[in-house]
């Protein structure tokens, strides 16, 4: 399981450098190849690729008949780029998914449990400082008991 925020740099090609913290698990546990896609105009997503297929046939079983399913598939099916990890563990990010998700030099990877996040690290800074402006009663009907 992944966890944690890193902020990195983007080299000039668009490659991004997995952190060693992470870089180690993902090759002992998945191999070296990962599927990046969008989901969100703010961020991309990159999974293992073992994950990722989990994801895939779970987005391939939903009704097709509703228009924003559909929709909805297209974009993360449709956007869907393996990448290679390489020997120093970077993985050439696409440059239209980098443009779409407007991430420049410095980015955030945060990991989510079986999936990172990547988000530009401007963006990252404020939806923190969002989230940890939101009132705890707002959470509540959603988190029932639960607490850290």
């Amino acid at each position: 399981m992944f966890g944690g925020v890193s902020i990195v740099s983007l080299d000039s090609k668009g490659r991004l450098a997995i952190p060693a913290r992470h870089r180690e698990s993902l090759l002992s546990a998945f191999g070296s190849r990962l599927t990046v896609t969008l989901d969100s105009p703010d961020h991309l997503l990159i999974y293992p690729e073992p994950n990722w297929r989990e994801v895939e046939s779970r987005l391939l079983k939903l009704p097709t008949g509703n228009p924003s399913v559909k929709a909805y598939q297209r974009v993360v099916l449709g956007h869907a780029e393996p990448l290679d990890m390489d020997g120093n563990g970077r993985v050439l990010l696409p440059a239209r998914l980098r443009e779409r998700s407007k991430l420049d030099k410095e980015v955030a990877l945060v990991g989510m449990g079986n999936r990172f996040e990547l988000w530009n690290a401007a963006d990252w800074e404020r939806v923190t400082d969002e989230a940890l402006n939101i009132e705890p009663a707002d959470l509540e009907p959603h988190l029932g008991d639960f607490s850290l």
